[in-house]
């Protein structure tokens, strides 16, 4: 079953001095970054998982003494189910101080339309129903490409537009922590985001990929499997790999 595990804590581990990275805990959820504003006390959250695995996400914060409700910003690094869906039962769980959302493009796109289509493609064999989540508009700040946000007085990223999974990818690199949520652009062992998606495409893959290939990254956050404190590596791997399949088009 998709959702077997749903009421499982999602496993956290603190990377870097208030920077946690909490993995995936079923098919068709994602992994989810936490940075904590020691200043202000506040949480921003980087990608919001299925919606249904939300529970399992607080119930692992409250492990590592995070408060799921100082949650005051999320972004988002694509538009796809398992990596947005969530947004709508964090929005009603902390209805009384909901957090701002940002995206980039496309994504915001769709959550501001409520693109069913979009957000699960027919492509998945699924049915929204499935999630038990009503699907509404949402106000969503819109970022830039090559913008540079800052998150906390420890961490400030910029953003990077890498399209190829889908068309509104973007990732989040730390230039001075040397860190990468790269979304479903890249993986450890050398596997990247699928491309047969609507508004996928090989070739934007490639170049993105080798884009970030010229970052200077030590630690890899993606959407899917484990984190490497090795991403260099990890990254040249996926080139290669991808450069490989794009050899016989």
């Amino acid at each position: 079953m998709f959702f077997s595990n749903s009421e499982s804590e999602k496993k956290g581990r603190e990377i870097l001095e208030n920077l946690y990275f909490f993995s995936e805990n079923q098919v068709l959820d994602c992994n989810q970054c936490v940075i904590k504003d020691v200043d202000s006390g506040e949480l921003v959250l980087f990608d919001t998982g299925n919606g249904i695995s939300l529970k399992a996400l607080f119930r692992g914060m409250e492990k590592l003494n995070l408060d799921y409700n100082k949650i005051s910003k999320v972004f988002i690094t694509h538009e796809h189910v398992d990596h947005i869906l969530g947004v709508y039962n964090l929005i009603k769980s902390l209805n009384e101080n909901p957090p701002e959302i940002y995206a980039y493009g496309e994504t915001v796109t769709v959550l501001e339309k409520g693109d069913k289509s979009q957000i699960c493609p027919d492509i998945l064999g699924i049915d929204l129903k499935m999630f038990g989540i009503e699907i509404i508009p949402l106000r969503v700040n819109e970022l830039k490409d090559k913008e540079d946000i800052r998150i906390s007085s420890d961490f400030n990223f910029q953003i990077h537009y890498t399209p190829g999974h889908s068309l509104g990818s973007i990732c989040y690199y730390d230039p001075i922590n040397k860190v990468l949520i790269p979304g479903d652009l890249v993986f450890i062992g050398g596997s990247f985001g699928r491309y047969d998606f609507p508004g996928g495409s090989l070739s934007m893959l490639i170049n993105s990929i080798k884009y970030v290939n010229n970052l200077d990254v030590k630690f890899l956050l993606p959407g899917h499997m484990d984190m490497s404190d090795s991403g260099n590596q990890q990254i040249e791997l996926s080139y290669r790999m991808i450069q490989s399949i794009g050899s016989f088009y």
